[in-house]
């Protein structure tokens, strides 16, 4: 007769076997509602903190169901993202949590040019809350490295385009050896990110600064004037930036 001991060993090895082969048929029932119910809270137009974590929870149930499935660790990463950009407090954890994500969607779909934007993303926002002495001077390199492989995958991804754009206006001169692009190539970027997605206000923004550095104010106006302009529920954010702009090109 077997002893107790015995028939617990059993069941949790039957359970390691079902969880590792994937085989929980409940698991896999749940990951629609799951992903749905996650997609619809991702998708407020201004999430709180609460509503991402709470998002980012529920992608991250799936995935675990659904361990092959790279679009759910994009979802996973892109949240993780968001909510960095959230919180006030423990921004790390979640870019990490979000580089990681990132990571394993390339594993699974070496062509993903989300999946290498996300990771590019992830590690930037990190690497700014480092203190100096964690941080390698070539990790602007690394970056860019992800960010190229986004663009060669898919030219006109608009957020690569954009990032790769602030990267090298923003990295200061002695950094610049570690980057295959060039600050001339800054305006190049900037504007392909505008005509990849017109209503993308990080860039119109970013543009407009570079213009004003440039000194040429009136170009640096149409794109802050552009921002007002949008119609979009994610460009409101952005507004208040804008005519904060508008206001120091009237003082200049």
């Amino acid at each position: 007769m077997a002893t107790l001991p015995t028939i617990l060993r059993a069941f949790i090895g039957w359970s390691i076997i079902a969880l590792a082969c994937g085989t929980s048929g409940a698991a896999r029932a749940a990951a629609p509602e799951t992903v749905a119910e996650a997609d619809r809270l991702a998708q407020t137009g201004d999430p709180s903190a609460a509503t991402l974590r709470r998002a980012l929870e529920l992608y991250e149930r799936a995935a675990t169901a659904n361990a092959r499935d790279a679009t759910l660790q994009l979802k996973v990463a892109a949240t993780a993202l968001v909510l960095g950009e959230t919180v006030k407090e423990g921004a790390l954890s979640w870019f990490q949590r979000g580089e990681q994500a990132a990571r394993r969607a390339v594993e699974l779909d070496a062509r993903s040019a989300e999946g290498h934007f996300l990771i590019a993303a992830n590690r930037g926002r990190a690497a700014k809350l480092l203190p100096l002495w964690k941080v390698s001077p070539t990790i602007v390199g690394q970056i860019e490295k992800d960010l190229l492989r986004a663009l060669a995958i898919d030219p006109r991804h608009a957020r690569a385009l954009h990032m790769e754009g602030v990267l090298l206006y923003k990295t200061p001169a002695p950094l610049r050896v570690f980057l295959d692009g060039k600050r001339s190539d800054v305006e190049r970027y900037l504007t392909s990110a505008i005509e990849a997605d017109p209503d993308y206000a990080p860039a119109r923004l970013d543009l407009a600064e570079y213009y004003l550095e440039e000194k040429r104010p009136a170009e640096a106006r149409a794109q802050a004037r552009a921002v007002l302009a949008l119609k979009s529920d994610r460009s409101r954010r952005y507004k208040p930036e804008a005519e904060a702009l508008l206001r120091r090109l009237s003082a200049s």
